[in-house]
């Protein structure tokens, strides 16, 4: 019999049954990818690890387990329609890399799921798949598990075996669970796994992908250097088996917060619908499904930092809490909603995820504006459903398609009001334009290497490098392995390639940081260091060009350039005051997603719901200000992870830390774990300056600041500068026409506040503000100028007289480079004076071509003749010249002067 088991003790069983075999248990990593543009979202468990398949990073431990955080939105129409279909989901894992294989993988599947000390679930219900070319594993669940023949099926390449196209690849092995008869009404019974039938008989609880092959992208398959495992199991998956219910949604993770949502409505939910299927209450329970899932999703989705826009991961937030308010509708909740089921979000799933409690109210209010917004959109988009309506009496695919993409509008409410107005909707064409949408954003992400190819000569390298650039710019040491194109080589001569020291005091880039730069000299050649990066096995590689030669083994001095290390120091500890400053005066809602620091600038991405505003920037300066001249000592602090969690130090990125980590901590502001070079004091930053913060979409920003006095007063000089120089260059203009238009005084008083403004934040910050407003002014200037002008011009060509015809007026004027605007005001005076005009100007244009106009009175125009359009089409037809208007002005273009005679010949 069946024992209930909770989300949450089921969870907690795996962690502990792969902690005892000495498993390092991950925490779940931001749902946010950290440095892999191939994903939108961490989509699996094996996700965030892929450094440590592809053989660039060494793990922290060889075996590793986790309950990793998940959203996958390709297939968000059959959430609600199917059983297990999710947005958001947890994925437990286990992992090897390159230590266990085959045999324990199975062995510990096996007895986690059926041991009475564990999940006890019956061994008589568990079927497994295997690749068919994978005799090892077959053999190993018939000879050691001691499955039964008929309970092993072979599997395809199509459906057991991993593979992305390059890199890390490899067989994989199944294991389901058989539900029985009430779940296969048909009785079709194996049958339905054996041809990879979509079914709720036989559920897949645990996938092991054995990863030995290396894929070279054209499918010649290698042998890893490094093999590993990769064991999925869906936690939603294995707690329904667990619970005994029919779907994933008659769980505890759902049925609280559908129950908090029955209390929004007299509509209820009833988990016996899965066998009755009564279509109403199948549309009700489908309703209560999307809104638990959806707002789950949504609340891990934005406490990792996803805000809800227009673009990428707050597009799918935005839709999701549009799909969402449009399913509530369905159960007559016709208000905002969904920001009330955050806190039994927070309820169920927070004794895990502590984080969630401290971002209550910021996911609560971003839900809450989203939701006021869309509600508004909803009485737009109908307003303009019910015109496209109106006009065609249909609705066609481009119409619900552009409801549907650019207004929000749900194509479910499109579908009802069309039906309710005895309207048609193109569902077919709206599909296929929505699917072209979809594959065109795929495409972004389709270029991009989710794997690289492992490198043997990397991975199983053991040669012994320390670095000891914490303390030591420069020291004596020896060249313990060089190689270029992935090959050994005993010397470097004269070209790039790579070599490994066997201490080293460059900092390889990392952390945000960048690399050191500097020299590394030999007895008989020297080697500048263009990079440093962290090899698979934690050598520091160091990226070199060599003058001379160098050897493999030989004595050398290497020294960084220290200059550029002192100021580095001082940009990385300014990313760290600066983001503790952001925490504290926005909220602790405010996440670091990404940093970089060099000798030169800082750089710090974190996660927002708004612009920073003028006065929020100069507070967030000051706040450092304070900090900077409190003197606070830099501590360095080595201790577990654990421990370092528990004095509040901050981890980021989705950084896999090892068990021993390095804590920087200045202060009781700024704890955070950390690996990069630091000042020895908060005072050694001495200044600094955010210069500028930019959008990065979807509730993320990015700040760009300087540190020190030296940086930020050149930075400032070359700024107060190019304000002087652009005021000055708008002034010199201004001075020289003034006299010729009024005169500006808030120009000249802009200008000269602008020539006296000192090398300081405050006017540099004031410059930009007035160059601005002088840009404004002296547009508007010189408008009135050339206005001016303009009247100066067309007063000189008032005087001109027509000549009289038999039944009209004949004016004909030759111009040069006169603008169009002039030229017609010229037209119109004439055009009024004059009744029964013709008026035909050719402008010379550079030399080049003449500009052709031709007006007429609308006395005139009963005569065809007479009218602009058709005179000029003679005149262009006889030039080949190329122009359009109407009967009252035309204009055109030809290459060639044409005379007063030649004109009245093409009149008549």
């Amino acid at each position: 019999m069946l024992i209930k088991w909770t989300t949450d003790k089921v969870r907690t069983t795996w962690l502990n049954f792969f902690k005892s075999y000495d498993h390092h248990i991950l925490e779940s990593a931001s749902l946010v990818p950290n440095d892999d543009p191939s994903l939108l979202w961490i989509n699996s468990g094996v996700a965030t690890l892929k450094p440590y398949f592809d053989g660039r990073q060494t793990p922290i431990a060889k075996r590793l387990a986790n309950s990793q955080k998940a959203i996958r939105t390709n297939d968000i129409e059959n959430i609600g329609i199917t059983a297990r279909h999710q947005t958001f989901f947890e994925m437990l894992g286990n992992f090897s890399i390159g230590d266990y294989f085959k045999k324990e993988a199975i062995i510990w599947g096996w007895e986690f799921l059926t041991s009475k000390k564990w999940l006890n679930l019956d061994a008589n219900l568990l079927y497994v798949t295997v690749f068919n070319e994978d005799k090892e594993t077959y053999n190993l669940w018939l000879n050691i598990i001691k499955l039964p023949k008929e309970r092993i099926i072979k599997g395809t390449r199509s459906t057991n075996f991993w593979d992305m196209g390059q890199g890390p690849c490899g067989p994989n092995t199944e294991i389901y669970y058989d539900r029985g008869i009430k779940y296969d009404p048909k009785n079709i019974g194996i049958k339905l796994l054996k041809d990879d039938i979509e079914n709720d008989r036989y559920i897949e609880i645990w996938n092991i992908v054995f990863s030995q092959f290396n894929n070279d992208g054209k499918n010649n398959y290698t042998d890893l250097p490094r093999k590993n495992i990769d064991t999925g199991a869906g936690l939603e998956r294995l707690v329904a088996i667990l619970q005994d219910v029919p779907t994933n949604f008659d769980t505890d993770l759902f049925q609280n917060i559908i129950h908090e949502c029955e209390k929004l409505t007299n509509f209820r939910y009833d988990i016996n619908n899965y066998f009755t299927q009564e279509i109403k209450q199948k549309t009700i329970n489908t309703a209560f499904k999307i809104i638990a899932d959806h707002i789950r999703c949504l609340v891990f989705a934005i406490s990792d930092g996803v805000f809800p826009s227009n673009k990428d991961r707050g597009y799918v937030l935005r839709r999701l809490i549009r799909r969402a308010v449009v399913y509530g509708q369905k159960l007559n909740i016709n208000e905002p909603f969904l920001f009330k089921l955050v806190s039994i979000i927070i309820k169920v799933m927070g004794q895990h995820y502590q984080e969630l409690h401290e971002k209550v109210d910021l996911v609560t209010n971003i839900i809450k504006s989203e939701e006021l917004k869309f509600w508004t959109t909803l009485i737009t988009g109908k307003q303009l459903l019910l015109q496209v309506i109106s006009d065609n009496k249909k609705v066609d695919a481009t119409a619900a398609f552009k409801l549907f993409d650019t207004y929000g509008y749900p194509i479910e409410l499109t579908l009802e009001i069309a039906n309710e107005e005895n309207a048609t909707v193109d569902l077919k064409g709206f599909q296929k334009l929505l699917d072209n949408s979809k594959d065109n954003t795929r495409k972004v992400r389709i270029n991009h290497q989710a794997l690289t190819i492992q490198s043997s000569l990397l991975t199983n390298l053991k040669v012994p490098s320390t670095f000891v650039g914490y303390d030591k710019e420069q020291i004596n040491t020896n060249i313990v392995f060089m190689f270029k194109s992935e090959h050994e080589v005993k010397f470097l001569k004269n070209e790039k390639g790579y070599l490994i020291l066997n201490e080293t005091p460059f900092y390889a880039e990392k952390g945000g940081q960048a690399s050191d730069d500097g020299i590394i000299t030999g007895e008989n050649g020297t080697a500048s260091v263009i990079d440093v990066q962290q090899g698979p096995q934690k050598q520091h590689i160091h990226q070199v060009e060599v003058k001379g030669e160098l050897t493999q083994t030989e004595i050398v001095e290497a020294q960084i350039n220290s200059s550029h290390r002192f100021y580095t120091r001082k940009n990385h500890s300014g990313t760290h005051l600066l983001h503790a400053a952001l925490r504290k005066l926005l909220g602790l809602h405010v996440m670091q997603s990404g940093s970089f620091n060099n000798y030169q600038y800082l750089r710090l991405d974190f996660s927002h719901y708004q612009m920073l505003t003028l006065k929020q920037i100069i507070s967030i300066e000051q706040q450092v200000s304070k900090w900077i001249k409190g003197k606070y000592p830099c501590e360095i602090i080595y201790c577990t992870y654990e421990e370092a969690i528990k004095i509040g130090a901050l981890a980021f990125f989705g950084e896999k830390y090892e068990e021993k980590v390095r804590v920087i901590k200045f202060g009781n502001f700024s704890i955070e774990l950390c690996g990069g070079t630091h000042c020895y004091n908060s005072q050694e930053v001495e200044q600094l300056l955010i210069t500028n913060v930019e959008s990065k979409g979807s509730g993320s920003y990015r700040i760009h600041a300087l540190t020190s006095l030296k940086t930020i007063n050149e930075y400032l000089t070359q700024q107060i500068m190019m304000i002087k120089e652009q005021s000055n260059s708008l002034f010199i203009q201004y001075q020289k026409n003034k006299d010729n238009c009024m005169q500006e005084e808030e120009i000249e008083k802009i200008y000269d506040t602008i020539n006296n403004l000192k090398v300081v934040a405050a006017d540099w910050r004031k410059g930009k503000m007035l160059l601005l407003e002088l840009h404004g002014l002296f547009k508007k200037w010189q408008i009135n100028f050339e206005e001016l002008n303009r009247q100066k011009i067309v007063k000189k060509y008032l005087t001109l007289v027509p000549k009289n015809e038999n039944n009209y007026k004949l004016l004909i004027a030759n111009f040069e480079n006169l603008d169009i605007k002039t030229l017609r005001e010229i037209i119109e005076h004439y055009r009024n004076q004059y009744q029964n005009i013709i008026i035909i100007f050719i402008n010379k244009i550079n030399n080049q071509e003449y500009l052709v106009l031709v007006a007429s009175s609308k006395e005139l125009h009963n005569n065809k003749q007479y009218q602009s359009n058709n005179i000029l089409q003679k005149i262009l037809k006889t030039y080949n010249g190329k122009g359009g208007g109407s009967p009252i002005l035309a204009q055109g273009k030809i290459d060639k002067f044409i005379t007063e005679k030649e004109i009245n010949k093409i009149i008549y």
